[in-house]
Parts: structure tokens; C-alpha cells; sequence
């Protein structure tokens, strides 16, 4: 009978067994469902995939599965079996078959297959980067710890992860090659430069002062082409818009390049009539044909000095017109550095002399205007002092000087100037305009100081000076002692004729 009831208790346990191992393997189908559905979405999620496994519910689960299981034999059944007919033998024997009957109908420990979700790409990423056992494929399914399994599962991401991050590195590096083409020129995003072709190498850019020559497409925002055509020009000379100026100095010979720019660096709110509104956006396409540095100035010819000399005296008579005051300077200025240089004058005939000598009178003069329009009366007089040190009777520059000392309060030295000009043209009404109004200053001045000096000596300005109502009476009374002179004189005058006729 102890046999008999060894027999029953280990055939029971190894059922139990057997069928806890069957539902782990379930709960562990369960769990790598879970997995294998969560690798599309394995990176920035390893927290998840592992929050997902509770190992508290296949517990739970084995529990409640060996609570349906047959229970241990007691002692009132081990009495039943004794009391049968059947012999310990045959009971043995019935005991096995009933235990192979269970075997054979018990499904093999094999997994099944699993169908999974992840990209076919990401799939062979992951597998390439998951050389360790994770222990879902492995037939000893008792020595896995659910401890390790986060472990595992930080290996499984961790090649995902680097592939991505390069992916992404890959990415970024070709956005930044890409913006480098994009130049924010002066950092307040109107003025963008964006290269088309490259150039020749850094070392092929213009600087200051090299002749430059580009060829320009400009368009206006709705399309509109409003240039094409090949400029010569002097770098930062100011001979163009302050836009081709600024990138033209950033490109490289054979470069081609688009170039957006604000009214503000092209034709601002003026304007270029007729086809250009002003506060127009302009969008240009520019290439750098050439790049040419400047020529000394003694290796220029006289016809040479003279051209560069009045094409710069013309864009500063254009900005003039453009109340751009300070770029007409900076030109006038340029123009006068090519006329003006005593040593190559000296060489010249009388007839070339005079040439240079009027055109940068003309120079002086308008930059003396352009001076005054931005009150640098200091500047003016100087301006003025050269052309009158050239022509001595130029009237333009006798008004200008006088303007400038009587805008300083040099009352004596303006009307000095001006008369001078008025005697040169009396007819000019703004020269007779300009005098009557310095005269008024002066005699409003010599007021002013008589009164200061009065009372300097403590003389009031009314003392020692008869009343207006004095002066009245006192000519009232003068005119009564004339006629009554009148008419003693007259009635003299009468009885004197008459006595001479009587007599």
C-alpha cells in the first residue's frame, strides 16, 4: 500500500508539473507578442516594453491552474483502491498506461511561429545588432530569470538606437552642408546671399578698390526683369547700389550666386523711375566674370584720369538728386582724388590742365552743396576756399562760403562774401534775399550790443532821450512859429511894395 500511494502522490506531481510548464509557455507566447509587436516603436521605449511583462500575473496564472489539478490522494482513497479486486501488479500497470495515455496526448514543447510587425529594414538592424540569447528561442525555459530581461532588452534597442543616431547625425550633416550655400550677409535677414555655382577659391575674391566686372539679372518680387547686363565697376567706390558692393566683395571669381535684397541696399523709397516702385525687394542673379586689381595712378593717362574722374563726379550728381548727401560726398571725394595730384598735374599742357582743373571745380562746388545740406559748414568753407583758390570770381562758391559763415554766426565775414557775389551778379534775387537777411542779423546784433553796453554803464536806454509825446508837442509848436514866420514875413514883404509904389 505505501508503494501503491508513492505511485499516485508522483504520477499527481508530475501532471502538475507538466501542466504549469504548458501555461508558463503560454504566458511566455503572451510575452513575446508583446515584445516582438513593440519593436516598431523600440526606440525611446525600452521602459515600456519592459512595464508591459508582469511576471505577477504568470504567477498568478500557474496558481491558479494547479488549483485544478487533482489534489494529492488522502488516506480514504488509498483504502478504496486496497479494498478493490485489483491487485497491486495490475494497478501498476494501470497506472502507466494512464500516465503514457497523458504523455502522448500533451502538445511538444515547441514555439510558435511568430508573425512579426517591425519594417523589413529595421528587422534586419535589429537582428545584426542582437548576437546575445535572449532566452525566447531557448528549450531550457526554467534557467531564464525574469530579472534579466530588461537587460536583454536594453541590448535589443541599443543597436536600433546607434542606427538611428546615425541616421540622424547623416541627416544634419547634410542640412548644414546645405545651408552653408546661404549667407545672412549682414545678420538682420535683408540682405541674403545664396550660392548657385562656386567659384575659383577664396583666394579669387575682390578687394577694396579692384575693378570688378558682374553679370546682373535683377527681378522684381512678381517677376518683372528690371536689369541685364555687364557692370564695370570699382569695388566699394560707391559706382553701384550698397548691395552689389556688399556681395560682390564675398564672391569668388566664376561664382554664381542669387542675392535677395531690402529697398534699403538697392533703390530704397525712391525708387528708379519707371521701372522700379520705390521700397521695391529686388531678387538678383550675379556672376563674377572678372576681378582686376586697381592700376597705380601715375600709370594712367590724362584721358584716362579724365574719364574715371567724371564718371564718379556723375554718381555723386545722381545721389545728389537722390538726397543721398553723404554717398555724393564719398563720390565727389573719389572723383577729386583722380583729378587733383599736383605731380601729374605738372606734366601736363596748359590746355589738359585747365580740363582738370574745371572739372574738379565742379567737384568742390557740389560738395560744398552736399555739405550744407547736412550742416558741415566747417567742411563747406573748405570745399569753397579750393574752388575760389582755382577761380577766384565763381560765384556759386562767394554765396556758399557766405552761407556757411553766417550759418556760424560770422555775421561780418558772410556779408563780406556775399557782396562780393552780388557785385559779380547783382540780379540774382537769392544772392539780394540772402544779403537783406544778414543785414537784418547785423543791425539786430548792433541793438542787442548797444543795449549790453548800456547797461554795461549802467545807462538805461531811455535816459537822456525825449518822450515820444515831447517830441510831438515840441513839433507841433515848430510848425506854428514857421507859419506865423511865413506870415510876419509875407505882410513885411507886402508894405514894402506898397511904400515903394507910393512913393
Amino acid at each position: 500500500m505505501e508503494t501503491l500511494t508513492n505511485v499516485s502522490l508522483s504520477e499527481t506531481t508530475q501532471k502538475a508539473k507538466e501542466t504549469s510548464v504548458q501555461e508558463f509557455n503560454i504566458s511566455k507566447d503572451i510575452f513575446e507578442t508583446d515584445i516582438i509587436s513593440d519593436e516598431s516603436n523600440v526606440l525611446g521605449e525600452k521602459q515600456q516594453i519592459v512595464e508591459s511583462v508582469h511576471f505577477s500575473d504568470i504567477e498568478d496564472l500557474s496558481k491558479e491552474h494547479l488549483k485544478d489539478t487533482p489534489e494529492s490522494p488522502t488516506v480514504e482513497d488509498v483504502n478504496t483502491v486496497i479494498s478493490s479486486d485489483t491487485s497491486p501488479k495490475e494497478l501498476k500497470n494501470k497506472t502507466d498506461e494512464d500516465s503514457n495515455e497523458d504523455s502522448d496526448s500533451m502538445p511538444d514543447l515547441i514555439w510558435p511561429e511568430k508573425k512579426s510587425k517591425v519594417p523589413t529594414d529595421l528587422r534586419s538592424t535589429l537582428s545584426s545588432s542582437t548576437s546575445q540569447d535572449t532566452g525566447f528561442g531557448s528549450e531550457d525555459v526554467g534557467d531564464t530569470s525574469p530579472d534579466e530581461i530588461p537587460s536583454k532588452t536594453d541590448s535589443l534597442t541599443s543597436g536600433s538606437q546607434d542606427a538611428v543616431d546615425s541616421k540622424l547625425t547623416t541627416q544634419t550633416e547634410d542640412s548644414e552642408a546645405e545651408d552653408s550655400s546661404v549667407m545672412d550677409i549682414l545678420g538682420n535677414g535683408l540682405l541674403i546671399k545664396k550660392i548657385l555655382t562656386a567659384g575659383y577659391g577664396i583666394d579669387t575674391r575682390p578687394t577694396n578698390g579692384d575693378i570688378v566686372t558682374l553679370k546682373v539679372e535683377g527681378r522684381r518680387e512678381d517677376g518683372k526683369l528690371v536689369d541685364n547686363e555687364e557692370i564695370t565697376f570699382y569695388l566699394n567706390d560707391g559706382d553701384v547700389i550698397l548691395a552689389f558692393d556688399l556681395a560682390a566683395a564675398l564672391m569668388e571669381q566664376g561664382e554664381k550666386c542669387e542675392l535677395r535684397t531690402d529697398a534699403k541696399y538697392a533703390y530704397g523709397s525712391l525708387g528708379r523711375e519707371p521701372d522700379i516702385p520705390k521700397d521695391s525687394k529686388l531678387i538678383y542673379i550675379l556672376e563674377l566674370l572678372h576681378v582686376q586689381h586697381a592700376p597705380e595712378l601715375s600709370s594712367l593717362s590724362f584721358e584716362e584720369r579724365l574719364k574715371i574722374g567724371e564718371s564718379k563726379r556723375e554718381r555723386g550728381n545722381y545721389l545728389f538728386g537722390r538726397s543721398d548727401y553723404t554717398g555724393a560726398i564719398n563720390s565727389y571725394n573719389k572723383a577729386v582724388k583722380v583729378l587733383v595730384d599736383p605731380e601729374l598735374n605738372a606734366g601736363l599742357d596748359k590746355t589738359s590742365h585747365s580740363i582738370l582743373v574745371e572739372s574738379s571745380v565742379k567737384c568742390y562746388n557740389n560738395m560744398a552743396a552736399c555739405q550744407l545740406k547736412i550742416d558741415a559748414f566747417d567742411a563747406v568753407i573748405r570745399s569753397c576756399e579750393k574752388v575760389l583758390a582755382s577761380e577766384t570770381n565763381n560765384v556759386k562758391a562767394l554765396y556758399r562760403i557766405g552761407k556757411a559763415y553766417g550759418a556760424k554766426g560770422e555775421i561780418e565775414q558772410a556779408i563780406t562774401f556775399m557782396r562780393r557775389a552780388i557785385k559779380l551778379d547783382p540780379e540774382s534775387k537769392m544772392l539780394n534775399q540772402e544779403m537783406l537777411n544778414l543785414t537784418r542779423r547785423k543791425l539786430k546784433e548792433t541793438k542787442t550790443e548797444k543795449e549790453l553796453y548800456q547797461k554795461m554803464l549802467g545807462v538805461k536806454p531811455t535816459q537822456n532821450q525825449p518822450s515820444d509825446k515831447k517830441k510831438t508837442r515840441n513839433s507841433k509848436t515848430f510848425i506854428k512859429w514857421t507859419v506865423a514866420a511865413g506870415v510876419v514875413a509875407a505882410a513885411l514883404v507886402s508894405v514894402g511894395v506898397a511904400f515903394f509904389r507910393t512913393s
